[in-house]
């Protein structure tokens, strides 16, 4: 694959994707910014991602009329298996399934490798391959080092 043709038949089935995001944790935002950039592979079958967290996240408490400091800013970044499991007209729904790495542990995360998941729904916006995907994800460590809290962020990003 060093040859221009070859990189470019490969890439024939690659996707980009660019956007911003926000952190939640149930039931309440925790006013994080997230800014997603992906590769998809073969059709979106897999997908490299890289996450920067850009703001610091706070958890609220509700014994307290406060929030506490639960991450500062940090990268995360992703290798999943994600799953067509439905194709419209209008859109496809993904479902996702990988690892995922933190360059940081935090009030959120106890352990810097976790689990990676996602529910996708991806609009077709019909101009040159392009589409708009709302993604909800979820990185945790499954118990392996308990707190066990986990985070949850929001996505919007555009597929080139």
């Amino acid at each position: 694959m060093c040859r221009a043709d070859g990189l470019s038949a490969w890439c024939q089935r690659c996707n980009f994707l660019l956007g911003v995001g926000t952190t939640f944790r149930d039931p309440a935002w925790t006013d994080g910014f997230v800014v997603p950039m992906a590769l998809e592979l073969d059709q979106s079958r897999w997908e490299l991602g890289a996450f920067r967290f850009v703001t610091a996240q706070r958890v609220p408490v509700r014994a307290l009329s406060t929030a506490l400091h639960a991450a500062g800013p940090y990268w995360g970044f992703t290798a999943m298996r994600r799953w067509q499991v439905l194709h419209r007209r209008w859109g496809k729904l993904y479902v996702g399934f990988g690892a995922n790495y933190r360059n940081e542990t935090d009030y959120l995360e106890s352990t810097r490798w976790n689990f990676a998941y996602l529910i996708a729904v991806r609009f077709d916006l019909g101009k040159h391959n392009r589409a708009l995907e709302l993604g909800v994800h979820h990185w945790s460590d499954a118990w392996i080092r308990p707190p066990n809290r986990g985070e949850n962020f929001l996505t919007l990003s555009v597929v080139f």
